[in-house]
């Protein structure tokens, strides 16, 4: 009789650990920071405008409709920060990729850039990808 009395004590104890436990606050951390970094702070410099580009894009995966596969399609998405010396982007002067053609695909045009902290602002994120 008396273990089974000191099995219920400890039992009950432990329920009562639990539930007092249970409903105390918890803490909880985001996933993701909620600071604004601007990108012309981490902006590394390199040989070339294509690969300046593709070091600081931000990488992300996504699904889009493929006209030549007929169906979704999971792709890489490069999306880099646009820093032109007039403050507008690129887009709205027809220039589509990040070699200066314009929408048509043929005709090439002004990519206004300049680089961030020295002679540029912030537009956007323009840049997917280069014309090949």
């Amino acid at each position: 009789m008396k273990i089974r009395n000191k099995a219920k004590h400890i039992l009950s104890a432990a329920l009562s650990a639990v539930m007092l436990l249970g409903s105390m606050p918890t803490l909880t951390f985001a996933a993701q920071v909620n600071e604004y970094v601007d990108p012309a702070d981490i902006w590394v410099s390199a040989n070339g405008r294509t690969n300046e580009l593709d070091f600081n894009a931000t990488i992300t995966q996504e699904t889009g409709w493929c006209p030549v596969c007929n169906k979704d399609t999971i792709m890489l998405t490069y999306r880099t920060p646009e820093y032109t010396k007039s403050g507008s982007t690129a887009l709205n002067r027809g220039v589509k990729y990040s070699d200066g053609t314009m929408v048509d695909g043929e005709t090439v045009g002004n990519l206004d850039s300049g680089r961030p902290n020295q002679d540029a602002s912030y537009t956007t994120y323009h840049w997917s990808a280069t014309r090949s």
